[in-house]
């Protein structure tokens, strides 16, 4: 499984955007009408969450696969990674507990324990 991080948070990314398209579609057939350019200013609210989370979700979809490739091509991804994850997705959880936040915690935690491990291996086995 942890060879799969990066697969496993594209997925999350990819149910982000899905759940965006569902969830916002008024405002982004809004953004549309309006003509795109433009046309996620205030005070259109919820043009402005729309877009952020699709943002956000395109966002998540690119750590993804930085994280797949890296766990492909050098086997393994650097801790701050996973920490800078982590903060973002309990700050998340704080400021909104009824989310997605949650599904990255736990992924969060592996990327830190999977890099950890990683560096005692690579500590055990230096001169």
């Amino acid at each position: 499984m942890q060879k799969k991080m990066g697969y496993i948070l594209i997925a999350i990314a990819l149910l982000h955007q899905v759940v965006g398209l569902i969830f916002y579609s008024s405002a982004l057939h809004d953004i549309l009408q309006a003509g795109i350019l433009n046309a996620v200013v205030p005070p259109f609210w919820e043009r402005d969450a729309a877009f952020w989370f699709l943002m956000f979700g395109g966002l998540l979809l690119l750590i993804g696969w930085v994280v797949q490739w890296l766990m492909d091509s050098v086997g393994t991804i650097p801790a701050f990674l996973g920490w800078g994850l982590l903060i973002v997705c309990v700050l998340g959880v704080i400021l909104m507990p009824l989310s997605g936040f949650w599904l990255v915690i736990p992924l969060a935690i592996m990327m830190i324990r999977q890099a950890d491990s990683v560096d005692k291996q690579l500590a055990l086995t230096s001169p």
